[in-house]
């Protein structure tokens, strides 16, 4: 296996608070509409990220074969594991395909004016707080209706796919900077099923962008754009032993303690 050459990867580290607050604010008239689409995604926004782990897996990670390579055994995420954590189906679904970006048409798919004040469009992303500041809070709306084309009732329910958008963009394909890819639009427009459509499923490009990123940053790139939070999850799964006194995660011959949030990677045993 190749030399792990960035020891520093970044992810997402932080609870996005906007992100949980805009999640609250809606839920309580919108939960269903927001479960269909997503499934159990939403319940990533509560998950404190742990960046230490995944970086000591990085070490495990073999970018040819695809698969963490332990002492005496192999392991990796599969979809059936996936599709578990986010409780979204994927058997019987159409798979999603990427698309290109969608520039300066994810403003009106979101009920908004062109704006030729955003070059990051015709880069294929916005940002984060752009989305929140227009959709992430109930008198957004009164706050920047010169920037709509719709009306109240027609943007609460593009509020709804402005706050898939952000959540996919913020945790699960995650970029820097705060930056979200504006071809989740169209993700998010084929999440939503229609009635004689078949159901599409999000639950290989999950899988897919997790080990891509993964080789990705064994070979160099610094930002991990999968969800690391998700990952986090299957690994707590599948090595964690609970103690009294420490958090263990055990990978055989090597192990990994947490004590008072501090980490390293102990002698072999």
């Amino acid at each position: 296996m190749d030399a792990f050459n960035s020891p520093n990867s970044q992810m997402v580290v932080d609870l996005n608070y906007k992100l949980r607050n805009w999640w609250i604010d809606i839920e309580r008239d919108h939960e269903r509409e927001i479960r269909q689409l997503l499934g159990g995604l939403t319940y990533l926004i509560f998950v404190i990220p742990n960046p230490h782990l995944i970086r000591a897996l990085l070490e495990f990670w073999d970018p040819m074969r695809m698969v963490f390579k332990f002492v005496d055994f192999d392991l990796a995420p599969t979809i059936e594991e996936i599709s578990g954590f986010i409780d979204l189906p994927y058997n019987e679904c159409e798979m999603m395909v990427p698309y290109k970006p969608l520039s300066r048409e994810f403003l009106k798919s979101l009920g908004m004016k062109l704006n030729p004040t955003l070059p990051s469009l015709d880069l294929g992303w916005i940002h984060f707080d752009f989305l929140y500041s227009r959709f992430g809070q109930e008198n957004s709306y009164y706050s920047f209706s010169d920037e709509f084309e719709c009306s109240v009732d027609e943007w609460e329910t593009y509020r709804l796919n402005a706050f898939a958008i952000a959540l996919l963009g913020s945790l699960v394909f995650s970029k820097t900077r705060g930056r979200i890819d504006t071809r989740l639009g169209y993700v998010v427009r084929d999440l939503a099923q229609r009635e004689g459509e078949p159901r599409k499923t999000i639950v290989p490009m999950i899988l897919a962008e997790i080990i891509k990123s993964l080789s990705a940053c064994v070979n160099g790139r610094i930002f991990f754009e999968g969800c690391n939070i998700l990952l986090q999850l299957w690994a707590i799964e599948h090595f964690y032993v609970w103690s009294d006194a420490v958090d263990i995660f055990l990978v055989m011959a090597t192990r990994l303690i947490i004590i008072q949030e501090e980490w390293w990677l102990s002698p072999p045993l």
